[in-house]
């Protein structure tokens, strides 16, 4: 299968020349038509929407990996030493020095084509360059990855799971390789599996309710360590739509309502038009932008957007809704109609807990846009926690059911969960965790005190609103028009009324609001 990808400049530069242009991308061209494999792209470079969001659950801290960070000076700089080091440690036992560059390089120099493919980027440097950065970066990550596996703690660890940060897996497997048969003529990949299935064991958020074997994870069909976790996250199940956003409160008027109160207000009162229309444009607005933009000036994060389903503790509070840990996957999220109950997997959070989470999830989205996956199954879940977690008093319900679970204080559980935005994408299909939503939030809406509450907050909060903008706007006009009498001397007085009636057309005789 021929694979294609963007032709992105890995840092912004002048304007190329065109003929230079011309060559290089005949040249890629011309290996990409070459190239024939499986891989799809899966290592995707983050845009700003969500580094912008919390930068640090996204660009790596401490290690840079592969050639999107390689070539950042400011952030590799630091870090070459290291991985030298860790590259010689690495090779001691092999004894391998001088035959490196034939032992490793050189096979993967054969394989760049198809690493090229791999990125949502292109990278122009040579291909000697990309099996260098490959190798060195690859024995980094087989040295931290067989560290945290036997219970060592890195600050590092966080970096090796960010989605920009991958390795493709086939270096790690043609490093080890390389190196294997050269020393003993024979390469068993059963240490590499063993090593992916032991960090996703015990690093995963979600807990599995089996041993993990290497029937479940086939490290030559996966693409890299956050694509392994992915899988064994989303099938591991015991049973072998659009969703209503909450944004702000204008998402409760409905503006063909307040067009039509507008028109009989105009027709009953001439004047009323004068203030009323000026009330429209303002509805109209986009304020859901405004209002961010506005709490970015100000330093605050943007209004998040969440999943609508009441919170755990409305749920169990109001709704007498029970909540019941299941020992399976994300894809044994269901709601029991007869007995009220909603079962949850076990999430075990730890402090690494939100960058694994934030990067499943944009991994997850990256894949869905290129077509690569279908369903969006670890985003539907994560915007489901979001929706039922809004305050302390929820996580401890579900601490106390065994559905959270990990040494994360219940405030940053709060915060976590709280500061994930919920996802734009959507299925063609409805999902079964849609379903499920779905059939907790009819029945929790038929319950009598939350039908009363949703009439009053539909038919009269909604106008209430609408009546105090009205006002604010009223009385800023009057404000204005006072400001200006004060100046020009509007003759009949001095409260501004002159002039308002001037503005508002009120000074014709003719007026029905002054013939009483």
């Amino acid at each position: 299968m021929v694979s294609f990808i963007s032709h992105i400049p890995s840092s912004s530069s002048t304007i190329e020349d065109p003929q230079k242009w011309v060559n290089r991308i005949s040249k890629t061209f011309e290996s990409h038509i070459l190239v024939d494999t499986d891989l799809p792209i899966c290592i995707f470079q983050v845009p700003k929407t969500l580094t912008t969001e919390k930068q640090e659950s996204y660009v790596p801290q401490f290690i840079g990996l592969g050639p999107i960070h390689h070539f950042h000076t400011e952030r590799y700089s630091n870090q070459e030493q290291l991985k030298l080091m860790t590259s010689k440690t690495m090779l001691a036992p092999y004894k391998i020095t001088s035959d490196f560059t034939k032992i490793v390089i050189e096979n993967l120099i054969q394989l760049i084509p198809e690493l090229r493919c791999c990125y949502d980027l292109y990278f122009d440097v040579n291909d000697d360059t990309l099996a260098w950065v490959f190798a060195i970066d690859g024995l980094f990550m087989i040295d931290v990855l067989s560290k945290v596996s036997n219970g060592d703690s890195l600050e590092s660890f966080e970096d090796i799971l960010m989605v920009e940060n991958q390795i493709p897996l086939i270096v790690l497997i043609e490093v080890r390789t390389a190196i294997e048969e050269h020393v003993s003529g024979d390469c068993n990949n059963s240490f590499l599996s063993n090593l992916l299935i032991k960090i996703c064991e015990t690093r995963s958020p979600l807990k599995f309710s089996r041993r993990i074997s290497r029937l479940d994870l086939d490290i030559h069909s996966r693409f890299h360590l956050l694509d392994c976790m992915y899988h064994l996250i989303v099938n591991h199940n015991v049973v072998t739509k659009n969703q209503f956003i909450r944004t702000n409160f204008l998402d409760d008027i409905d503006l063909e309502d307040v067009e039509n109160a507008v028109q009989m207000a105009g027709d009953f009162c001439p004047g009323a038009n004068t203030f009323l229309q000026p009330l429209l444009i303002l509805l109209k607005l986009p304020w859901d932008k405004i209002i961010s933009f506005i709490k970015k000036v100000l330093g605050e994060n943007p209004a998040v957007l969440e999943i609508d389903i009441p919170s755990a503790s409305e749920l169990s509070r109001i709704g007498k809704i029970e909540f019941c840990m299941t020992p399976g996957g994300i894809r044994d999220v269901e709601f029991d109609d007869e007995t009220h109950t909603f079962y949850l997997p076990i999430i075990d959070l730890k402090p690494d807990s939100e960058v694994i989470l934030r990067n499943l999830v944009a991994y997850e989205g990256f894949m869905f846009k290129k077509g690569t996956f279908t369903n969006l199954d670890f985003t539907e879940y994560v915007d489901v926690m979001c929706g039922i977690i809004d305050g302390v008093k929820d996580v401890r319900i579900l601490r106390e059911k065994h559905i959270i679970e990990g040494d994360m204080d219940d405030d940053d559980v709060v915060k976590l969960f709280n500061g994930i935005t919920k996802s734009s994408l959507e299925t063609k299909e409805v999902s079964g965790l849609q379903k499920t939503v779905a059939r907790v939030n009819k029945y929790y809406g038929n319950i009598p005190r939350v039908k009363v509450s949703h009439y009053i907050k539909k038919y009269f909060l909604s106008w209430w609103k609408v009546i105090v903008v009205m006002f604010t706007l009223l009385n800023l006009m009057l404000l204005v028009v006072k400001g200006a009498c004060q100046v020009y001397e509007c003759g009949e007085d001095q409260s501004g009324f002159g002039m308002a009636r001037v503005l508002f057309g009120l000074g014709r005789k003719n007026n029905r609001l002054f013939d009483f």
